[in-house]
């Protein structure tokens, strides 16, 4: 059965970039730090006031989290079948994809939706923590 992530992880593992992503003794800890320092970034500027009034807040916040993909790509194509396998990957980008849905959906609830994305954020924090050590 054809499998596109698989395959997609299969190539990213024959690359030259993941080669000298993976020998580099300083590469994978430096991008490491700033995909760290990205998630403080958009998570600071998620906590200040609605940005739709706030065209420098909205500049920031997708400055923050186009660092924080570029980073978590560059991390992911480091060792792309060993992610592909952990389930706590998959946990974490699951977490992720519910984030992003219900960043999509009204915000009826304030507190409840809070909470929830709070949860939600800790799961990512957690499950990260899952990857880093297994």
């Amino acid at each position: 059965m054809f499998n596109p992530l698989l395959e997609l992880s299969r190539w990213l593992q024959d690359t030259s970039l993941r080669l000298d992503l993976s020998q580099s003794t300083w590469a994978v800890p430096i991008i490491g730090a700033i995909h760290v320092l990205a998630i403080a970034w958009f998570g600071g500027a998620v906590l200040l006031p609605d940005p739709a009034r706030d065209n420098v807040l909205r500049r920031f916040r997708w400055i923050g989290l186009s660092i924080l993909l570029f980073t978590g790509a560059l991390l992911f194509w480091s060792q792309p079948l060993r992610l592909y396998y952990s389930q706590f990957f998959r946990l974490k980008m699951a977490f992720l994809v519910v984030i992003g849905l219900s960043a999509l959906l009204p915000a009826r609830h304030g507190r409840l939706a809070m909470v929830l994305s709070l949860a939600l954020w800790a799961g990512v924090v957690l499950t990260s923590r899952g990857i880093a050590y297994r």
